[in-house]
């Protein structure tokens, strides 16, 4: 398990592609579990705000923890039948139960229909930062042309399950309701004063050390900033290029449109970062 924060571009573009598979089957096995209940999923699920509020309603009481009778230890099954937003967050789970995150992962399918139906700007997206420890560097989040926020959806309702089995405080029944309508208001009109980036308040590059490849010797990982990457692809041919040829380089691999694989035995990532950074200032500009 590589947590968000630490995944390479490249990880965190499949870790969103499969975030984004789950959603499908989670929100199936929601519906399944309301008609198992009894209920009419199609009554209950309407997709309007306004529905999140039974729906919340019904799964508050049947949240439980890893020591219940008759439930899943997510401890006790392969991280793979987590759901990923959890497999990427967490080292481990003491408050919920399995079954708790599968009926919290269709709740996250079912509100982020809700959100983009109300807001038809979102998006997916993975979250990119000029702090690299930023809160949601790498997760899957919904934004929008409208504002710089990053929504990571599944944050407050597994934040409120815990909240409310740990007996720290209440979750009134209308809370998903009030949060999908904060975050169809601000992806869908804008929100001013956020405190979050723009994509042109991203570095032209980061770089993260990777660790020693057997057959390569040392790797850092060069990712160019998105929109660099797209229209100047020449620009970043002619930096592979370039830096290959500096002492130090063994190997420059142009791996994706915006990462480049780097070979050194003796470049650190800041000193790569910051040369790369300038070779881009001075050629852009």
């Amino acid at each position: 398990m590589t947590h968000y924060l630490n995944q390479t571009r490249k990880q965190a573009a499949a870790a969103l592609q499969e975030f984004l598979d789950e959603r499908e089957p989670a929100l199936d096995r929601l519906r399944t579990s309301i008609q198992t209940d009894g209920q009419n999923p199609d009554v209950l699920l309407d997709g309007t705000v306004e529905s999140l509020v039974p729906l919340w309603q019904w799964i508050l009481p049947r949240l439980t923890g890893p020591e219940a009778p008759g439930v899943t230890a997510p401890a006790s099954v392969p991280r793979e039948e987590w759901p990923s937003w959890e497999r990427y967050t967490e080292e481990d789970e003491q408050v919920l139960s399995l079954e708790s995150l599968h009926l919290l992962d269709g709740l996250v399918s079912y509100l982020a229909a809700v959100v983009q139906h109300g807001a038809p700007s979102a998006r997916w997206d993975t979250a990119r930062h000029r702090v690299k420890r930023y809160a949601f560097n790498n997760h899957p989040v919904l934004v929008s042309e409208n504002t710089d926020s990053h929504i990571f959806l599944p944050s407050v309702p597994a934040g409120d399950a815990r909240a409310v089995l740990l007996g720290m405080r209440e979750s009134p029944e209308n809370r998903i309701a009030q949060y999908a309508g904060a975050v169809i208001d601000d992806l869908g009109r804008g929100a001013e004063g956020s405190d979050q980036p723009s994509a042109n308040e991203e570095p032209l590059v980061e770089v993260e050390d990777l660790g020693d490849d057997p057959r390569r010797g040392r790797e850092l990982e060069v990712s160019v900033r998105e929109d660099i990457a797209h229209k100047h692809s020449h620009t970043v041919d002619a930096l592979a290029k370039d830096l290959k040829g500096q002492d130090g380089i063994t190997d420059v691999i142009r791996e994706d449109r915006e990462v480049l694989l780097v070979a050194t035995p003796t470049w650190t990532a800041t000193r790569l970062e910051e040369w790369a950074t300038d070779y881009l200032a001075t050629k852009l500009t």
